[in-house]
């Protein structure tokens, strides 16, 4: 269905989900692998976009300060100046595309919520939340009834 909104083939669509092999004289040659989904996803406006990157890189080549780049892209100061800290070795080093590729990383980043593991963590957690405790409560209670077990404790925002 997403391809046909694009305007492309379905086995299009399915090369692009799943990558797919190239070959010349029958022979595999290379292999052109799937989009990164988060890559691909658009992105919230208050995040730096690839081409906002590319901007900065540009203006810190032609010698502009920190202050007149976020004054060109209506950003913060701190913004660009944190970006370029991030991601350059040294002012004269900032690397836009590598730039772009580490952000889509940390965006990426899976991790596995300590609740999801720990079966009786989350048996408690939601018979509490059965009984229409708030997420406060359960972490007063947590820490109440598992005083010397900082594994079986949660915020209230973990909780959310």
């Amino acid at each position: 269905m997403a391809a046909r909104e694009v305007g492309v083939s379905r086995t299009a669509g399915h090369n692009w989900s799943r990558g797919y092999k190239t070959y010349r004289g029958g022979a595999v040659v290379g292999l052109v692998p799937p989009l990164e989904r988060h890559a691909v996803r658009e992105i919230s406006a208050r995040f730096l976009s690839e081409g906002e990157r590319i901007r900065i890189a540009d203006l810190l080549h032609s010698g502009n300060s920190m202050r007149e780049i976020a004054a060109t892209l209506g950003r913060s100061t701190s913004t660009i100046a944190r970006e370029v800290a991030r991601n350059s070795i040294g002012r004269d080093h900032y690397r836009p595309f590598d730039a772009q590729r580490h952000s889509v990383a940390r965006r990426a980043r899976n991790h596995i919520r300590r609740i999801a593991n720990d079966g009786h963590l989350f048996d408690t957690v939601g018979e509490l939340l059965q009984q229409r405790w708030s997420p406060e409560q359960i972490n007063l209670r947590l820490e109440e009834k598992y005083p010397k077990q900082p594994s079986m404790r949660l915020s209230p925002e973990s909780i959310y």
